[in-house]
This record gives C-alpha cells, structure tokens and sequence, in this order.
C-alpha cells in the first residue's frame, strides 16, 4: 500500500498552520492533497478519520474558530499516523562490522554488543553534568568525571554516556581522555560499534585510543578493519595499526613485506609484531639477525615483552642474556671511561632481562639464575630489574620451577653463596608455595623461616627488605593477597595481578613483626592487620602505644584509632618534648588525630602551655591565649 500522500498532507498542513486559517478555503494544493486520501480512507479507520477532518477544515460552511481546532486536531493525527509508519531499516545485505571472513562468528558478536548498554533510570540533573563534564573544556571537569566514576561506575554504562566517553577520547585534557580510555577497555565492549563509526586513520591520538579499546575486544577478528585502515594511516595510528596486526597469523607475509618498507621506529614495531608469531620463518629471520646484531634483535623481543610468548622467542631472549652476561667491556685505564662503560653495559644488562617478561623454560630460568648470581658484581639497576621481573613471575604465574630457581637464587647451590638482596622475592616465594591459590597444604612453616631470616641467619637479613616485600602485600574485605601492577607501554594500560595467600597477621606471625620493633615494618604491619579481630586489636593497641611514646612521630596516631583505643595520656607531651622546636598547627594537628574523647585529648592538651613556661618545650609563635580558647572548644 502507497502511503505517500499521507505525507503530502502533513506537508500541507504545516503550510497551512503558516499561512492561517483564513486561507484555507482557496488553498488547492491541500485541496489535492485531501482527495488524494481517498483510497486510503478505504483501507483503514484511522486514514477515514483523517479524511473527515481535512474535509471539514476546506469545508467553506466551516466557522472560524471552529477551523482553527479542527487544524490542530488534523495535524496531530497526521503526525501520529506518520510516526507508525516510520521505517527501521535500511537498503542493501547486512556485512560484519570488521570484514568479511569469519561473517557469522563477528556478527553474532556484534549482535550481542549491546547486552551491558543500557538507558538507566536515572534523573537528567545527574547525566547531564557528566555528560558535559566528558564533552566540553573547562576547569574542574577531570576532577568531576573521576569522583563520578569512583562513586557511581554504574552511571557510566549508560548509553548517553557511553556516546559521551567515546566523544572524551578526543579530550583536550590527555588525563581525562586516558582514564576513558582505561575504563572502556576494562568493560567498554558494548560500544564497538561507536568507536568504528567515522574512525579516522588519518586522526592522531583520539583515534590511537579508539583503536586499542577495539584491538583489546576484538583482537583478531578485527583484522580486516586493521588492514583497511593501514591504507591511509600514519604515525603512531600507523605504528599501532601493524602492532594490531600479530594477532592473525596469516599476516606473517604482509609483515614481512612491511618490514622491508618501514623505516625508523615503525620498522621496531613491525619487527616487534612479528616476534609474537610462532613460525618456522619468523624463527629464521629472527636467528640471522641475531647473528648480524644481538642487541637489535633483544630490542624487538624487549618491545611488549609481555605479548611475545613464543618458545623460539624465549630460547633467543635467554640466549642473548647469557651472551651479554658473560660479556665484559674492556678496561682502558681511563677510570671516568671505564665506570662509563661499565654502566651502560649494565643498562644494557638490565633491558636484556625486560625481554624475558612473559616466557618461561629451564633455558629462561638458567639464564636468569646466572644474571642474579652475577648481579651483586655490577651495581642496584640490574637487580632491580630481576627483582621486579622474579616479583611479577610469582605474583602472575607461580609455579614450582620458579620456586626453585628463587631458592637457588636466594640460598645459592653447588657450593655458591647466595645473593641476601634477593630476600623479598624469597619471601614472596616462601608464602605464595605454602599459602598461595594453588597450594595444597595450609601452614605456618614460612613463619618459622622467616624468624630465621631476621634472628639467626649470619649476616641477618636487613628489615627493610622485608618491608619491601609487604610492599606488595594488600588486605582488603578480610582478605590478603600479593598484588602488582605492570604498565603495558603498548596499550599505555596498566595490568593488575593478584595472588591471593591464605595468611593471617596474629599469632606468631604478628608476634615476629612486633619483634623487629622497626618502624618501616610498623607502617606496614598498621595497614595490614584485622581491625575486627579483638584480641590482635588488644596486642597492637598496646605496642602502638609504646612505640608512639619512644618515638618523636605522630605515625602511630591512625593505627591507634584503629585498634579503638580510648586513651591519649602522655603522647601529646611526649611528641612535643621530643622535637627540638614545633609549630603550632604540629600540635594542633596531633591532637586533631589523638585517639580517646573529647575530655581526654583536652586534658593531654593542657599540658602543653606548663612544658614552654618551663622551658621543657620550645613552640614556634607561641600565644597561649589562642592555644587554650582553641582547646577548651575541644568539648
């Protein structure tokens, strides 16, 4: 059924309500327009209702007045009768959004993208600020969206906001448009279709954004896309767009063909993207260079390290580790050009062990085992390196070889002293073994070794590097795990891992913190322990509270609070006596964050004018008049 003139009518009725009422009589376009109705008329009530409106608003007979109802009446019917009508789709097949291999596989995926979009009910004077703050410029706005997302995450997975945070991709505030970013590639796959639609390959950082958050999604599947943009694309869109290319081996060729082209840093990355292909001629390629020039080949393999999981590629990285570690530069003489030479080859040293991050084997064990042994000859960078590689082993992939190879490390074999600086990650390793997720058996057995370590070992292990090692122990919801945090320099994305221990701070394990009566570990252990568990309570309360007497610190004040400690008696003082000379917000900040009421932080704080008047405590401008008004409004 023709239901065009319809449409004619509505246009004419406009026209009309333009024109006025007082020429509807002699207008013979609208006229037409009404007769045209007729064979509509017949096939439905609702156009015959229609018709017998219109004909009475031409109607010559028809009062004034009563036309301009009747056209009112008419135009609102019309107007509804067209928004039935209204047309969802669209001429032409329906293709994939990404290409056109594996069709039905991406289209059942695009199909299910929108599953976690949602239009919320939520009043428009909360949406409407953020959805300004993630669209337009001004102060203050970064701060806002950031305290929304804290607090409210679920406003963001409005659709409004979903269009608004692909929009703040463009960002002219880089902070604001990162953290975007961020959040869309941990749950943004629901706006896929967004970041596709008017993606520009000749756009520069907006579009780098949107391309990482489609690559996290969407990783080989996308490939199609990915080439079709390459086309155009330069800089670092270009650069990111053939990095995307490693997640379909069938590209092995084109990059190849690209790393014949390519030049400069653009070459790196096409190189680096071939270096996550596990392939015969990759493998080859690899090893012919390695041949001509080890450092550049360990530069490819160093490049998201974390992605080039391949057996030939881990066989090469441990290779040009042990090379470069059995390597020494030549002494000149020259003290200044050999300290020179000797730091740069050790910074060399310690990018050859970034190359190792996500591999695994006896070949790279060995050759890390002998880079730690050897590090303590060459200075800190390197073992920080290993250290922070060894962490990131046992937090994100525990397992017995690792254990082993941090034993061996760490305790030395074959009649090899051991390396003490290594004590963290032995630590680590001591926990995560016995109390990991993985552990079969529960116990206490690190505790027992842990005492040895700092009591009874020749030389003991130093304290602060246990604090290094709880460094990355968390307690949250009753829970402790080992957590760590690695950036990937290629999405510019942090990835967090998480190993949760089965341990409790009580005990003998709390006793042995207490015992080392260190305040690095105090700060810590303050963070750590069970804040509804009575009894540890009870004992911390009572060792916060000798150590905040024996130390001119107000860092125990917090972990006091904590434990619900009710009294204060002697800690103000005690604080004030101790520094050689104080200001007055110093005291009025501690007892600010005083435990105990009211009654008794004025009482410890009255105290304090007797100690200047005798000499006992020296304050910077002192006014005693202010000092007590201050405290007596304490109550």
């Amino acid at each position: 059924m023709d239901i065009t003139p319809i449409y004619d009518l509505r246009d004419r009725l406009r026209t009309a309500m333009i024109a006025g009422t007082s020429l509807l009589a002699e207008d013979f376009r609208l006229k037409r327009a009404v007769e045209a109705m007729a064979p509509l008329e017949k096939a439905a009530p609702v156009f015959a209702k229609v018709g017998e409106f219109c004909r009475k608003l031409i109607a010559p007979d028809t009062g004034a007045e009563d036309k301009e109802d009747l056209l009112l009446d008419a135009i609102t019917l019309v107007d509804a009768v067209c928004c039935t009508q209204g047309a969802v789709s669209v001429a032409g097949e329906m293709e994939p959004l990404f290409g056109k291999e594996d069709a039905k596989n991406d289209m059942e995926k695009i199909v299910n993208l929108h599953k976690g979009m949602i239009l919320s009910n939520v009043p428009y004077s909360i949406l409407q600020p953020l959805r300004e703050a993630l669209t337009t410029s001004g102060s203050g706005r970064y701060a806002y969206v950031t305290d929304c997302h804290r607090v409210s995450p679920e406003l963001f997975k409005d659709y409004r906001i979903r269009v608004a945070m692909v929009q703040a991709l463009n960002a002219s505030y880089a902070e604001l448009a990162d953290n975007v970013c961020r959040w869309l590639m941990e749950d943004g796959e629901d706006v896929l279709p967004l970041l596709v639609r008017d993606f520009n390959p000749k756009g520069k950082k907006e579009m780098v954004r949107r391309l990482r958050i489609i690559e996290k999604w969407m990783g080989a599947s996308a490939n199609d896309f990915y080439i079709k943009q390459l086309d155009t694309a330069e800089g670092e869109l270009r650069q990111n767009l053939i990095y995307a290319l490693r997640h379909e081996p069938k590209n092995i060729e084109l990059l190849m063909d690209l790393g014949k082209k390519e030049r400069g840093n653009t070459k790196k990355v096409v190189y680096s993207a071939l270096a996550c292909s596990d392939n015969e001629e990759v493998e080859k390629l690899f090893e012919e260079m390695y041949k001509k020039n080890p450092k550049t080949v360990m530069e490819y393999l160093e490049m998201n390290a974390e992605r080039n999981k391949t057996s030939w590629g881990a066989r090469l990285a441990a290779k040009g580790l042990e090379d470069w570690m059995q390597s020494k530069p030549e002494k000149t003489g020259d003290k200044k050009k050999d300290e020179l030479a000797m730091k740069e080859w050790e910074q060399t040293a310690a990018h050859f062990v970034a190359t190792l991050y996500g591999k695994s084997g006896s070949e790279v064990y060995a050759a890390l085992r002998l880079a730690a042994t050897m590090s303590g000859k060459y200075g800190t960078l390197l073992q920080a390196e290993i250290l922070g590689l060894l962490r990131h082993f046992l937090i994100a992939h525990p397992r017995e070889e690792l254990f082993a190879l941090v034993d061996s490390i760490y305790e030395g074999e074959n009649g090899e002293k051991g390396v003490m600086q290594y004590f963290p990650v032995a630590f680590l390793s001591r926990v995560i073994r016995e109390c990991g997720a993985e552990a079969e058996n529960t116990g206490t057995n690190y505790v027992e070794w842990l005492s040895e370590q700092l009591f009874e070992k020749t030389p003991c292990v130093p304290y602060h590097f246990l604090v290094e090692a709880l460094n990355y122990l968390h307690y949250e919801d009753g829970k402790y795990a080992f957590k760590e945090s690695k950036y990937d320099s290629g999405m510019e994305y942090y990835n967090e891992y998480v190993q949760p221990v089965n341990i409790e701070i009580k005990g003998k394990f709390l006793e042995l913190l207490i015992r080392c009566c260190d305040q690095g570990i105090d700060r810590k252990l303050a963070l750590l322990f069970d804040s509804s568990d009575k009894e540890v309570c009870s004992r911390l309360e009572e060792y916060f509270y000798k150590r905040a007497l024996s130390t001119p610190s107000d860092e125990y004040l917090i972990p006091l609070k904590r434990c619900g400690c009710t009294r204060c008696e002697g800690l103000l003082v005690h604080f004030v006596k101790s520094r050689p000379r104080i200001s007055m917000w110093q005291i009025e900040y501690f007892i600010n964050n005083m435990p105990g009421n009211a009654e008794a932080r004025t009482a410890e704080a009255s105290k304090i004018p007797e100690l200047v008047k005798t000499g006992k405590a020296t304050v910077y401008n002192w006014n005693e008049k202010y000092y007590m008004d201050w405290v007596n409004g304490l109550v």
